[in-house]
């Protein structure tokens, strides 16, 4: 009995140094570090969510559902506000993005070639989308129309920049240059305009309300 006890004892006790090593082990191991990575949600397939709201839709124009649509998304809504919603993947969103930002580039590269603004000469935007570059030269440069070429230039840069995931309320800063020399500086839509825009904008949602109100009497 004693030899067995001895026996015994001598096996528990190794089973319990053994313990502690496996448990190192455990925790050491590539498998369940791997797990342990992977227990997040995987980024690459969380829905992103990009809204537009009513107020930029009326003041723009803009139909974010057939973008959508043309950019391969079909998750949108219209919201009960007047916005309207696109739902869509990290990858959705960048494949979505670098197909708008190309197509922004070209709308701009073909806008001296268009002959609406003869004295514009080239475009440049940067990577941003927050500083435009106007070329041409102080005898052909039109400062009066320097708000139609901001508004050609704005409306594709808000369309990508609310697909990337910014804020629609943003500014545009222009500069026109002649080589080295500056012409004129300009933001688009200036803060007085701005405000101007959302004025109109409250006033004639306002009216349309009061003539529905009346046709409902």
């Amino acid at each position: 009995m004693t030899r067995f006890a001895r026996k015994t004892g001598a096996l528990l006790l190794s089973v319990l140094l053994l313990l502690p090593t496996a448990g190192c082990r455990t925790a050491e191991s590539p498998e369940s570090s791997a797990m342990a990575s992977a227990a997040p949600e995987d980024v690459v397939s969380r829905p992103i969510s990009v809204t537009f709201s009513r107020a930029v839709l009326r003041q723009t124009g803009l139909d974010p559902a057939a973008t959508a649509r043309k950019l391969g998304l079909s998750n949108v809504s219209d919201n009960s506000d007047g916005s309207c919603t696109v739902l869509m993947t990290a990858e959705e969103q960048a494949a979505a993005c670098a197909a708008l930002r190309k197509s922004l580039d070209a709308q701009l590269a073909a806008l001296p070639e268009s002959g609406s603004w003869p004295f514009l000469d080239a475009v440049e935007l940067n990577d941003a989308c927050t500083d435009v570059t106007l070329h041409s030269d102080a005898e052909r440069y039109s400062a009066e129309r320097d708000r139609t070429i901001a508004q050609a230039i704005y409306i594709p840069a808000l369309l990508y920049t609310v697909f990337n995931g910014g804020n629609a309320d943003f500014t545009l800063h222009f500069t026109v240059l002649d080589g080295r020399t500056v012409l004129d500086t300009f933001d688009y839509p200036a803060t007085d305009q701005a405000a101007t825009d959302a004025g109109e904008s409250e006033s004639g949602a306002s009216e349309s309300e009061d003539t529905a109100r009346s046709n409902a009497d």
